[in-house]
């Protein structure tokens, strides 16, 4: 994750997003690169948000309609394969300026956020003989009929973790943001809500002594 991503994710206010919003957006920040752009697949997405293909959908569908994503979408000129949707998000695109993707779905809202200095990032995967990218850094999934089929691949790392922080909890904005609605929706009677988090979030929980004990013991993981 990128600290452009980091510090843009964490100034957006909290009531613009729905839940899921939230958490694919959270994801595409996790994955951006700012020398490589953003090119996570569908099917890894899901994976990571828990959960479906139509709920991911209107979520990201609902980003772009508010201007903090633009989705860029083509084919391979020799094979004429879809390449890995490129996210493009809000900071990236330059104030005042509205984003163009080339993906069908009409003309996306201006971005609304404060959006960085307004440097856009320039992707240059290696595609190899295709669509296919052949290096492990640069991720170009085959996509085939489906940009859901599965790769195999992870396309970002997770967020770096230092083993030596004191406890206390994280001082990441976007784990802590995560950890409060999870803790929310958990007590509202979601009993798998904490369950679902990554591990690095669960830490953050349970170093941050968030929960009561008896909502330790519910909880089955702490």
């Amino acid at each position: 994750m990128s600290h452009k991503a980091t510090n843009w994710l964490s100034g957006i206010p909290a009531k613009l997003l729905s839940s899921s919003e939230f958490r694919v957006l959270f994801y595409l920040c996790d994955c951006h690169n700012p020398s490589q752009g953003c090119f996570p697949t569908q099917a890894y997405l899901i994976d990571c948000c828990g959960i479906s293909n139509g709920t991911l959908n209107n979520a990201l569908n609902g980003l772009e309609a508010k201007g903090l994503i633009a989705r860029h979408q083509e084919r391979d000129g020799r094979t004429r394969r879809q390449k890995p949707t490129r996210y493009v998000l809000a900071f990236e695109m330059g104030e005042g300026r509205a984003p163009s993707p080339a993906s069908g779905g009409g003309t996306p809202a201006k971005p609304s956020p404060k959006t960085g200095d307004g440097k856009r990032g320039k992707p240059s995967p290696k595609s190899g003989a295709g669509a296919v990218s052949s290096l492990r850094g640069d991720p170009s999934p085959v996509s085939g009929g489906s940009r859901l089929q599965p790769t195999g691949e992870v396309t970002c790392n997770e967020p770096v973790i230092n083993p030596g922080r004191a406890r206390g909890g994280s001082k990441n904005p976007l784990v802590v943001a995560e950890a409060e609605r999870a803790i929310r929706v958990f007590r509202e009677g979601r009993q798998d809500a904490l369950r679902e988090l990554k591990p690095w979030v669960q830490d953050h929980v349970r170093n941050a002594d968030l929960l009561t004990p008896d909502e330790r013991q519910r909880s089955g993981i702490f």
